[in-house]
Formats: C-alpha cells, structure tokens, sequence
C-alpha cells in the first residue's frame, strides 16, 4: 500500500497542473492555426504581389505579433504555475522590490498616459519572496491595469503594514468590472478581454497562495480597480513556525 502523501498541497498542485495543461494545450491551437494561416498569406504575396500586397503584409506581420504575444503569455504563466511546486524564498524588503518594479514599468506606462504613483513602500517590512515568481504576479496586475485605461488614466502602488502582514494596492483608475464577473475572475481561462489568456489573476493568486498571502479585488464602475495583496511579514512566520 502506498504511504499516505506528505504534501496534500503538492498532491493538489499537480492535478491543477495537469488539468490546466490540457486546456492549455486547447488554448494555443487556436492562434497557432491562425499562424500556419498567416504564414500562407504572406508566402502567396511574396511569390503574387498586388498592387495591395505591402498593406497586406504588414497586416499581417501584425496579426503574426499578437498571436505570439498571446502564446508567450500562455506559456509564460503556465511555467509560472508549474514551478510553484518548488518554490524557494528568501528574505527580502518588499518595498525595495516592489520601488525597483516601479522603475522598470513607469517607461512603458508614460508611452500609453497612465501616471504612477507610489505611496508607503518605505516601511512594508521583510517578506519571505521568491523574486521571480512574485515579479511574475505584479507584471499580470499592472498589464491589466494597463488594459483597462486606454486612453490612460493613473496606477497607485500602495503600501502599508499591519500587524504580522504586509499589504500592496495596485489600483488603477480605469472603467471597472461589473459585480457580477468579479467572482469569475480567478477562474482558469475565464476572461473579459479579447486578447486575454484568462490566467493572468489565477497566477496571481496561485502564487500569492504559495507565499501564504492572498489577493483580494474590488471594482467601482466608472472609478476602477483595487488588488490587495497580503503577505506574511517574516517575524510573522517565525512566530507561527515556532508555535508562539
């Protein structure tokens, strides 16, 4: 008889894995044939050109870009997920990663007229993190901010502590989400937008989960929206493991 598994969350992860592999493999077929059909149009006017020919070409270079944007996304949060299983953390200031974040992105947030601000990361404290993982959540969030203010707009990074944790809004200005969607939003593949992959939010909280924290969102029509995020501080953890 086999021993009794010694990781019921390991156990979990790896269905959820398996389950989502098999939608994944779904997902990318489709701009995969879009692809191999956009290849042959750009072959048929390489070797035919029309007067037409270089508009269409361009077109579909385009077209050829957003198909592997969206594949890169798939398979980028599909490895996210998967290497959750082993997760290593190390100490780290929160705010300092979080301000380094903060740099990287404003660039791309001026191209489009969203406006950073920053509040309260000086005093978030030390988290346990894996970097990349945690990079990987805050990337999935501020692309969705971005999505949702196209005409741009302004994207808070806050912070503050409380307690044992360490709270972060990502909170941008943008049209909202209905209430009734909200609670689909953390559903594998379910997603509001035309180009969305539907696992953006899913690999967020995944991920949050791996570090003991979680996610929670709220959205106001015509106001925006709020993601929280809630890690342990690391005293916090030390308390917990030592059963104090």
């Amino acid at each position: 008889m086999a021993a009794p598994s010694e990781s019921p969350r390991l156990d979990e992860h790896l269905i959820m894995l398996g389950r989502l592999a098999s939608s994944l493999s779904h997902e990318i077929r489709t701009p995969l044939a879009s692809l191999f059909l956009l290849v042959d149009v750009l072959e048929e006017e390489l070797w035919y050109p029309r007067a037409d020919s270089q508009a269409h070409m361009v077109q579909s270079l385009t077209d050829i870009r957003t198909a592997l944007i969206y594949v890169n996304e798939l398979v980028e949060d599909y490895l996210s997920l998967a290497r959750l299983a082993d997760l290593h953390r190390e100490p780290v200031a929160l705010g300092t990663v979080v301000e380094s974040f903060a740099l990287e992105i404003q660039p791309q947030l001026a191209e489009r007229g969203i406006t950073l601000h920053v509040e309260g990361l000086e005093g978030l404290g030390q988290v346990a993190l894996h970097r990349n993982a945690f990079h990987r959540s805050l990337v999935n969030l501020v692309q969705n901010a971005i999505d949702a203010m196209p005409l741009g707009g302004a994207l808070t990074l806050r912070g503050w502590q409380e307690e044992t944790q360490a709270h972060l809004e990502v909170q941008d200005s943008g049209d909202g989400i209905p209430e009734d969607q909200l609670s689909q939003l953390f559903v594998p593949f379910h997603t509001t937008k035309p180009a969305g992959t539907g696992l953006g939010l899913y690999v967020v909280q995944e991920i949050l989960a791996a570090h003991g924290g979680a996610i929670v969102l709220s959205s106001i029509c015509g106001i925006g929206t709020t993601c929280t995020l809630t890690l342990p501080l690391i005293a916090a953890e030390a308390t917990v493991a030592n059963g104090s």
